[in-house]
């Protein structure tokens, strides 16, 4: 499962580990972000929500980046990752990540969305992996 996030914010610098990865940032640099929902595409078409599955599962975008840190989502073995939009008070920060000649994740494409336009301090987001994770929905900070 999940390891705790664990955040140490002193003046404008956030420590932070995720699934045994460590880094540091500004908090400003970066979503942390909560699964809510996973979703699978059925034979018939239609969207199904795929269990508890990453439910309340926590990773990190990197905002400069777009890569994401933690055990779900990760783009660790990515070949490259690309942030789209930045995000501001009027779109989503958009990222995507490209698993080009990687093992077993050969010409897998992961993309998420993080709707920086809403207000308050939680964003939602959704994020897809095409031959990963399906659908993934819930909520960043």
């Amino acid at each position: 499962m999940m390891k705790k996030l664990i955040a140490i914010i002193s003046g404008v610098s956030l420590a932070a580990i995720i699934g045994g990865v460590s880094f540091a940032k500004a908090e400003s640099e970066i979503y942390i972000c909560e699964i809510k929902q996973v979703y699978d595409l059925s034979d018939d078409g239609l969207l199904s929500k795929w269990g508890n599955v990453f439910q309340g599962g926590k990773f990190v975008v990197l905002k400069d980046t777009g890569a994401i840190k933690g055990e779900t989502l990760t783009t660790k073995r990515a070949k490259e990752t690309r942030v789209i939009n930045p995000g501001s008070h009027e779109w989503s920060f958009k990222a995507v990540a490209y698993f080009e000649g990687v093992a077993y994740f050969e010409g897998e494409v992961q993309v998420i969305e993080i709707q920086e336009f809403r207000s308050g301090e939680n964003k939602p987001f959704v994020a897809m992996s095409m031959g990963g994770a399906g659908i993934v929905t819930g909520m960043c900070q």
